[in-house]
């Protein structure tokens, strides 16, 4: 059994015995629709038990209820609305289309602003009945942030929503605002105690006969206090003559929880207290494991017993861990165990080794942290990193490193490697770095095939969350990549897949091997992995030039990663860039820039530099398109030259240096495009983009024939490209050639094979960027062709949006594109406005440039379509 991250927390079961409080029932109830209410008090006082009993009668009753239970973990923004969007969504009343479903899938890094708030109680609204949300345990929230996030939802006035919030102390919240306006219902310790005829009942319900002297003696003994009354009622079943508890309790001085507790315990057989103070060494115990510790053979019927007759032992509603010792009794007992320093950890070492031979690592792990072994401990995280790595519970390997300390972990290549595992998520280069030095140096002649597996895939996820495309993971043989264990298994086929991507560059390969590790992940419930493999998958699919397969499976992994919390990893900052790049390419730059945003705001002190600078990049280039042209470029040049010296992958080099040439050439920027052709023919030699870019510069400069040349070796297929998009840019600039030639027919069979290739790669940009003339040209291949061409009418659709974003001629440019398209030359347009012929030029130049033309035709063309013109 491998354990799998879930948010989803079942409403509580009813303690037993049980008694009904119709009057506090009641009280939720009569709250009204417009008003929160808050259930405050001390732990106890019945506080879940009246939720869980209410939430119950009020979905029998068709009220639809979401129970959020509230821990310690949830106190952060992203997994707080992670846990109430969870909830909300499994109530019954929310339809399989409910905006709720989207605002789940959209990135958690738009959930701290006011517009998910926003779109959260729209989605309400919009719900047929209005929901109940029960927020358990909101003492559990401390950070600011998650504060603020309840406090929106607080106060967010949702007729579609309704507020119970449990809490065993006032959070601090504007609570006041609240009560002031009439919006808030409070039920707290004095309401939630127990009444005489209350306390009667639960006695009666326990199988005692008192009089009503006696229940008025234990309801003033402990001044109504539920568990009080409860623990009350199970230490005198066990006394022939409640005289004497009576009066001990009308007289006691101490705390009365302590008081009540010890009184329990006299009444039980000293081999079942033992038994008893052996199984509170911390969590739900299943009765064989409370077998195995207390060497008891009957340890389940005792725990039965002892949760029937007298309270200590309270049933826990999940399969794996049907019994808890009462959290009042465990804290007393454990206690009295810290003062018994090696039994205690030997009962979390037993403890440790039997929930691993049940195959549950987590609760391995936590129970040898408890032992402070520090064998077991390493001896743990040999036998079980995989199945943690693979799950994300990372959290439980690290506190298990921790443990051992530096030394330890500095003399295993096994725990080096998880710790360069650890680090890598974090961002933590340098320490991965040195992490992985260490291993290198300790490792094996003949290692543990797990162990190789470790290392390569240490390796590879180094290269993968750093944008290392150059990564040359070692390679494992055929023993090192057979596995019984599926984590293992699971692991071997990403190294290998990995390596295939990386080092071998056989995407075909890489793409097999990856998608068998998926199928495996989604079969075991490797939640993290499954995250990991889509997003090398879409990485596969990037470098293959299928953009419909990366952006499906980037979209994937970043629905994997919000769903269980880990949107702040380097996977999500990886898939957040690609899907960036892939928008681009669809000329929707105001969703790249979204996603390029979100990568950087996300990634935090995860984001390695070469990922940051290819955010950057990107970013900078969606700038551009969205019409902040030079705000654009001056982005991408940064990038570019925040690399350094950094190896890049001829695909990075090409991908930065073709963006930013672009930029450079519209807005002429001369000096600043043979700037980025040197630079990437001195990273990558001769490929097709250098001669592409240059073929842009001399088509800028009115050169075609020399523009011409440039590109014929790469429609020639004699000049290899590194971007799938290179002919299609290469094609366009034949097409341009041609039309302004007035070669026609040749130019439509450039344009028409441009199509064809753009739109196998779903690549519009370079048509939306396209000269003038082409556009015009596109469209007319649009209004002759006989049939429907979806992909024809995108491309010019988008270059129209474009030229809208991009043009932006001052008033004496508009003057002068006026009377263009007139047969006046220059001079005597300069004559007709009355300026120099050579200012007139240099308008006339400029319009050039901004419309991203190179003649007078065209130019009247581009401002036709971008209405400049009418």
């Amino acid at each position: 059994m491998v354990p799998t991250a879930d948010v989803s927390r079942p409403v509580p079961g009813l303690p037993e015995p049980f008694v009904p409080r119709p009057r506090l029932l009641a009280a939720l109830d009569d709250a009204g629709s417009d008003r929160a209410v808050l259930v405050c008090a001390p732990a106890g006082f019945g506080k879940t038990a009246l939720l869980a009993h209410w939430t119950r009668s009020a979905e029998t009753a068709g009220t639809a209820v979401a129970w959020a239970d509230i821990h310690r973990a949830d106190d952060d923004p992203s997994r707080f609305w992670l846990t109430v969007l969870s909830a909300m969504r499994a109530c019954r009343v929310v339809p399989m289309d409910s905006e709720l479903h989207e605002l789940c899938r959209v990135a958690p890094a738009s959930w701290a602003t006011s517009g998910f708030v926003t779109d959260l109680i729209g989605a309400l609204d919009a719900l047929p009945v209005r929901i109940t949300l029960v927020l358990h345990d909101v003492h559990e929230l401390v950070a600011p942030a998650t504060l603020k996030a309840l406090e929106s939802l607080l106060f967010a006035g949702s007729a579609g929503l309704r507020l119970l919030l449990c809490s065993r102390s006032d959070p601090p919240l504007s609570l006041g605002q609240l009560r002031s306006a009439g919006r808030l219902r409070e039920v707290r310790a004095d309401e939630l105690r127990f009444t005489v005829d209350e306390a009667g009942a639960l006695l009666r319900r326990s199988g005692l006969r008192l009089t009503p002297s006696q229940v008025s003696e234990v309801h003033g003994g402990t001044r109504g206090w539920p568990e009080g009354v409860r623990l009350s009622g199970a230490a005198l079943r066990g006394r022939a003559d409640p005289h004497e508890f009576l009066q001990r309790l009308a007289t006691n001085t101490r705390p009365l929880a302590a008081f009540l507790v010890d009184e329990l315990l006299a009444t039980l057989p000293s081999d079942d207290r033992e038994a008893l103070s052996t199984i509170s060494i911390g969590g739900p115990v299943p009765a064989e494991l409370a077998a195995a510790l207390t060497g008891r053979p009957d340890a389940g019927p005792l725990l039965n017993r002892l949760a029937r007759e007298t309270g200590l032992v309270v049933p826990v509603r999940a399969p794996a861990a049907p019994f808890s010792v009462n959290p009042l009794v465990a804290a007393l007992l454990r206690a009295e165990h810290s003062r018994r320093t090696e039994e205690h950890a030997k009962l979390h070492a037993r403890a440790a080794r039997w929930w691993m031979a049940q195959g549950d690592p987590v609760a391995a792990m936590a129970q040898a942290v408890r032992a402070a072994d520090e064998g077991l401990l390493v001896e743990l995280v040999h036998r079980c990193a995989a199945a943690l790595l693979v799950t994300g519970y990372h959290l439980e390997l690290r506190r298990a490193l921790s443990e051992v300390g530096e030394r330890v972990v500095a003399g295993d290549p096994w725990l080096c490697l998880c710790s360069a595992l650890l680090r890598i998520e974090t961002g933590d280069a340098t320490g991965a770095d040195a992490d992985l030095r260490r291993a290198g140096e300790l490792f094996p002649t003949e290692p543990d095939p797990r162990l190789a597996v470790l290392r390569s895939i240490a390796e590879l996820f180094d290269s993968a969350t750093a944008a290392d495309l150059a990564a040359d993971p070692h390679s494992l043989d055929e023993k090192q990549s057979r596995f019984d264990d599926p984590a293992w298994n699971a692991l071997a086929l990403v190294s290998v897949g990995g390596r295939a991507l990386f080092a071998d560059a056989a995407p075909v390969a890489a793409s097999a091997a990856l998608e068998n590790a998926l199928e495996l992940a989604r079969r075991h419930g490797f939640r993290y992995l499954e995250m990991q493999c889509l997003t090398l998958l879409a990485g596969v699919a990037g470098v293959a030039g299928n953009y419909r397969a990366m952006t499906t499976a980037a979209n994937g992994a970043l629905e994997a990663a919000a769903a269980r919390g880990w949107d702040r990893s380097p996977w999500s900052a990886t898939a957040r860039w690609m899907l960036a790049y892939s928008a681009l390419m669809r000329a929707q730059p105001a969703e790249a820039r979204r996603y390029a945003s979100e990568g950087l705001q996300r990634g935090g002190t995860a984001l390695r530099p070469r990922m940051e600078c290819a955010l950057r990049a990107v970013h900078g280039a969606a700038l551009f398109d969205s019409g902040r042209e030079h705000e654009g470029l001056q982005q991408m040049r940064q990038a570019r030259v925040g690399f350094g010296a950094v190896p890049l992958s001829a695909e990075q080099a090409a991908t930065l240096a073709v963006l930013e040439h672009h930029a450079a050439v519209v807005l002429g920027r001369p000096r600043d495009a043979r700037a980025v052709v040197a630079w990437l023919s001195d990273r990558i030699g001769m490929p097709g983009e250098v001669l592409l870019m240059r073929a842009w510069a001399e088509l800028s400069a009115g050169r075609s024939q020399s523009a011409r040349a440039d590109v014929e070796p790469i429609l020639a297929g004699t000049a290899p490209s590194v971007l799938p998009h290179t002919l299609v840019e290469a094609l366009l600039v034949e097409a341009s050639i041609d039309v302004t030639g007035g070669q026609v027919r040749t130019a439509r069979d450039a344009l028409r094979t441009a199509l064809s290739s753009g739109a196998s790669l779903d690549v519009v940009r370079p048509f939306a960027l396209a000269e003038a003339e082409v556009r015009e040209l596109l469209g007319r291949h649009i209004a002759r062709s006989t049939s429907t061409e979806p992909f024809a009418a995108r491309a010019l659709a988008a270059g129209r949006r474009q030229d809208r974003r991009t043009a932006r001629l001052d008033a004496a440019e508009r003057q002068l594109i006026a009377v263009l398209s007139s047969p006046l030359s220059v001079e005597q347009i300069a004559d007709e406005l009355d300026i120099p012929i050579d200012q007139a030029q240099a308008r006339l130049r400029m319009i050039y440039r901004k419309l991203g033309v190179s003649s007078r035709r065209t130019a009247v063309t581009a401002a036709s379509e971008r209405g400049i013109l009418r």
